[in-house]
């Protein structure tokens, strides 16, 4: 099974991934109207780590895929499929200004790491858009599979020397 199958079976099945993301925008929502800034405690405050977390690795796998296909395989995005490719991304920027209206995104558990890790994928995409311009990896071309090792290396790497970096 590859990627493609993975999307192209997402993309098969649209009402899993509505669903999904509607549930998850329906509860932000509901979020907005009953939870403050008093009553964000314990196990709420923990629910909404849950709910963060659902919506934006989703929305962060679905970005690297776009950002993938554009960059790298230079797809035309008009003629990809809607729900695989962009209704992780929106509804992720959506429930998060909805989450952000309710409380801050800091007093949220978690969110620091989550951050943190939007951060680290970023430059390290950066880098391996930058190397492969170079065509310093004749690899790349065509083999997905050595571009994820090296992408996944280099973000091992990168958290490595993050973690220095802060002690």
């Amino acid at each position: 099974m590859t990627i493609q199958d993975i999307i192209n079976w997402f993309a098969n099945n649209p009402n899993l991934i509505l669903g999904y993301f509607a549930v998850i925008i329906a509860i932000s929502l509901l979020g907005l109207m009953f939870v403050n800034q008093r009553n964000f405690r314990s196990p709420v405050n923990y629910f909404y780590g849950v709910l963060v977390y659902a919506v934006t690795i989703p929305g962060l796998l679905a970005l690297i895929i776009v950002l993938y296909s554009f960059f790298f395989l230079k797809t035309n995005l008009l003629h990809v499929n809607v729900l695989a490719y962009f209704v992780p991304i929106v509804s992720m920027f959506v429930t998060l200004f909805i989450i952000n209206k309710t409380v801050p995104m800091s007093r949220i558990p978690g969110f620091e790491k989550l951050s943190g890790l939007f951060i680290i994928v970023a430059i390290t995409f950066i880098i391996t858009y930058i190397l492969q311009r170079m065509f310093f990896g004749v690899f790349f071309v065509g083999r997905f599979q050595y571009l994820l090792l090296f992408f996944l290396a280099l973000l091992l790497i990168l958290r490595i020397a993050w973690k220095k970096i802060i002690k």
